[in-house]
């Protein structure tokens, strides 16, 4: 086995898992980005679950997603 100690690749501690883009790595971080932008442009329930639905696993950052919802819901 080579460096890391992370199973499958990773980096040490992370068991494997791996971030993608910058999502961090975790699920509940993500959904706490997408639930700030929703409230930032003040949207509905369904829209900010549509927004979920539509960033969700793409590996988008705060701004990315931000930017992503102001041209999705003309805001």
């Amino acid at each position: 086995m080579g460096r890391g100690g992370g199973g499958r690749g990773g980096f040490r501690g992370q068991g494997g898992r791996r971030q993608r883009g910058n999502t961090p790595m975790n699920n509940q971080r993500q959904n706490e980005q997408t639930n700030a932008v929703a409230g930032k442009l003040k949207l509905t329930r369904d829209q900010a679950h549509e927004l979920h639905d539509l960033v969700g696993g793409k590996g988008w950052g705060y701004t990315k997603i931000l930017n992503f919802a102001k041209s999705w819901f003309n805001k």
